[in-house]
Order: C-alpha cells, then structure tokens, then sequence
C-alpha cells in the first residue's frame, strides 16, 4: 500500500524532471484571511489571490510519526522587534492553518504548472519571537508553532499538569509549586566556573 496525498498526473510529471518549488499557505488570521506563497508577484489559484511573500515567511512541517506525542511545525516570519510586540496582543491560538506544496513554471514565479497537493492542515499553537544574528544585521523571527489534532495532553486521560490543575481549581497554587520543583529537578541551575 503506497501513502498518496491526491498528487494529480500533471503535478508527478513536473515533479520528475526539474521544476520550481513553491509553498501555499492560509491563515485564519484576527485582522482577515490571509494567502501567501513562497514565489514573488500575485499569484491567482483556487478562486482567490495570493500574495508572493518570497523569502519573508519559511514553514517547517511537523514530523510525520506514529505514537502518542505529535511534533509541532514552524512558519517563521520575518518582522521588526515592534511588529512582533504587537503582533503578541493578538490571539491566534487554535486558528486553522493550511499549507499546500506545488511547482511554478519559473524560479520564484506566480503561475503555477499543476494543482498544487495539501501538505499541512493544522492550527496556530504557541508564538515566540527569535533574534538571530545573520552577518552585520539582524533578522527579527516571530515563530508560530503549529500543531495538529489534539494534543498528547488531551489525549492522555493519565496526564496531569499544571494547566489542568488550575483548570479545575483555579484558587490552588499548589500544582504552581509541583511544577516548578519538577523545573528545577530536571533542569538545575548551574553557575560559571
């Protein structure tokens, strides 16, 4: 049994030989729908826009993996520190995602050469924000955390945290206490030497 993820003739074909690559992406953003891709210029497919982000936006999609435990995927966007700050007053938690793979007819074009095929549908799960040093600049990430279906958290009915804790008792500081005791059990604090 071979794993296919509805990838049409025309798509296979362009993938044999050499080909562009390009990423679709949808977010259910607050402020309004929002559809980007990895080429530059607008781009028109599936009844709707979407605008070239270029190098401005990178995706990591999670591992694929049997188990319990789901790994998270990424989509780093490239911001300033001010832009980022006010980007943590919106709450995008549980917000779809949905990510598509395909091939242009040209490097970082906008006309696709076949329906691009869903590689990720999830949901925004955590946000962070990065400051790499890259030469003589500095490059601003907001990182968004993907995850998809429920999480090990909610699937195991023998886990219990802090979250579930003040969840159904929201006065009892104890489970704060268990949980940074736990903090400092597995990950001490070392000074210099």
């Amino acid at each position: 049994m071979a794993l296919t993820r509805g990838v049409s003739e025309t798509l296979r074909n362009t993938l044999r030989g050499h080909f562009h690559p390009v990423l679709l992406a949808y977010a259910d953003h607050p402020s309004g729908e929002l559809r980007t891709h990895t080429g530059g210029g607008e781009m028109s497919w599936g009844g709707h826009t979407w605008l070239g982000a270029s190098s401005f936006v990178r995706f990591r999609a999670p591992e694929e993996a049997g188990g319990l435990v789901t790994s998270e995927g990424e989509v780093h966007v490239a911001a300033t520190v001010e832009d980022m700050m006010l980007e943590r007053q919106i709450n995008i938690r549980n917000r779809s995602f949905v990510c598509w793979f395909g091939a242009t007819t040209e490097a970082g074009g906008s006309v696709l050469a076949a329906d691009p095929v869903e590689l990720f549908s999830g949901y925004f799960d955590s946000r962070k924000g990065s400051l790499v040093r890259a030469s003589a600049n500095y490059d601003h990430d907001l990182i968004m955390g993907l995850g998809i279906g429920p999480s090990a958290r909610t699937s195991a009915s023998v886990t219990h945290g802090y979250e579930d804790q003040i969840t159904k008792y929201p006065g009892d500081t104890a489970g704060r206490h268990v949980q940074n005791a736990t903090k400092r059990r597995f990950n001490p604090q070392s000074w210099p030497e």
